[in-house]
């Protein structure tokens, strides 16, 4: 189940078309269609290029089938996150307004043949993904994970600016991506960074409430001894932080006037003995966005 909008532009040029998209962010430019996809939001969606001879008719007024004019059709599934909406019409905008595209748009209580506006898109999508939503859940044994969506959508927020302050940190802070992840099996999502140990990280305090702690996995005894060598693997522990990280050597900041932590390369022997000890086997996973 997916959202389909067609557009129209008022000359289609293939080559223009496939330029438009080259010269914006995240996207793959194949033979008949334009794939979407954001590492960092997990954010995806596609375009399609219907030349002529692939168009299929359209019911004219007259009951009669009408041969369609060459398009692109955009395609964004249900059963998704709002902000998969909220990240896929700037792109549809910026399309809409580079070609001057009249619109056809399918869906129950649409836009119809336009004209094409914001609101109406985020609506129509909406509903759509709601019907998706409830049909795929009374197929599942169990219900799906949800979160509050405001607490969704500041973590996509994030997500989307990573790479823009990743590039203004520079290459000696590390500016994770935030994360949902299942503490335990049957347990609500929580979000969460990753921490590195020896890698100063940037922790955005106030949107998450665990750290997955990383670290190179101790040798055995008998490894050591056999001096056996081979690729260095890690552990990893996850940390409840939602009473505040309170380390000597972490420095407290902000970022866009959040609360922030800065962490240090090493730091103190607060921050070595976090990373010491004995780890237990992880229960927890990661989930898709």
């Amino acid at each position: 189940m997916s959202y389909d909008l067609l557009l129209f532009p008022k000359t289609y040029d293939a080559e223009a078309i496939r330029n438009h998209f080259a010269s914006r962010k995240h996207y793959e430019i194949g033979e008949g269609q334009v794939f979407y996809s954001n590492d960092d939001t997990d954010v995806y969606f596609l375009f399609d290029l219907v030349e002529a001879e692939d168009a299929e008719d359209a019911e004219s007024e007259d009951g009669e089938a009408a041969p369609r004019p060459p398009h692109v059709a955009f395609n964004l599934n249900y059963n998704r996150p709002h902000v998969f909406a909220l990240e896929a019409e700037p792109e549809v905008t910026a399309f809409e307004q580079a070609f001057d595209c009249a619109i056809e748009d399918p869906q129950i209580d649409g836009m119809g043949e336009g004209p094409y506006a914001r609101e109406a898109f985020l609506s129509g999508w909406t509903k759509g993904n709601q019907i998706g939503v409830r049909a795929i859940s009374q197929q599942m044994p169990e219900p799906p994970l949800t979160a509050d969506p405001a607490q969704i959508e500041e973590v996509w927020a994030w997500n989307l600016g990573r790479e823009e302050l990743q590039r203004q940190a520079g290459d000696n802070l590390f500016v994770p991506k935030v994360v949902w992840v299942q503490p335990s099996t049957g347990a609500a999502p929580v979000r969460c960074i990753t921490w590195t140990f020896g890698v100063p990280t940037l922790i955005p305090e106030m949107l998450i409430t665990h750290i997955v702690l990383v670290r190179q996995e101790r040798p055995s005894l008998l490894k050591m001894l056999s001096r056996q060598t081979g690729e260095a693997k890690t552990e990893v522990k996850l940390l409840n932080v939602e009473t505040g990280i309170r380390l000597r050597g972490i420095e407290r900041g902000e970022v866009d006037g959040k609360a922030a932590l800065f962490t240090p390369l090493t730091g103190p022997l607060e921050v070595q003995a976090l990373f010491s000890g004995a780890w237990p086997k992880p229960t927890f996973q990661v989930l898709p966005t």
